[in-house]
């Protein structure tokens, strides 16, 4: 679990170094080049602000997977509990359908 739990943090330190040096590099394109005029911008900005909502979107997407895929590889006795107990009334339905059908006839 801690390697996971490593594994997102480094994820999320190295996708928000990423954003950062791309929108530093952005304001010095924009500083640099006078021509852009104020809305193009504003609609440079808000692209980039879009882009970074959907990336953080899909980050959490797969940080929750991950922790889901953990979650499940967990085996905790309660777990187990759980499944013999599903595996059992699994049985008991199957038994009694049977019974029901041989009882019909």
């Amino acid at each position: 679990m801690d390697s996971l739990q490593q594994q997102i943090l480094y994820t999320i330190v190295g996708t928000l170094k990423l954003s950062k040096d791309k929108f530093k590099e952005l304001m010095e394109d924009l500083i640099q080049n006078p021509q852009y005029a104020h809305d193009e911008g504003k609609r440079i900005t808000m692209d980039v602000m879009h882009q970074f909502h959907q990336f953080k979107n899909e980050l959490e997407m797969k940080i929750n997977m991950k922790i889901d895929e953990t979650k499940m590889s967990i085996h905790t006795p309660m777990q187990e509990a759980a499944d013999k107990m599903i595996k059992d009334l699994k049985k008991k339905i199957q038994d009694y359908s049977i019974s029901q059908l041989l009882s019909s006839k």
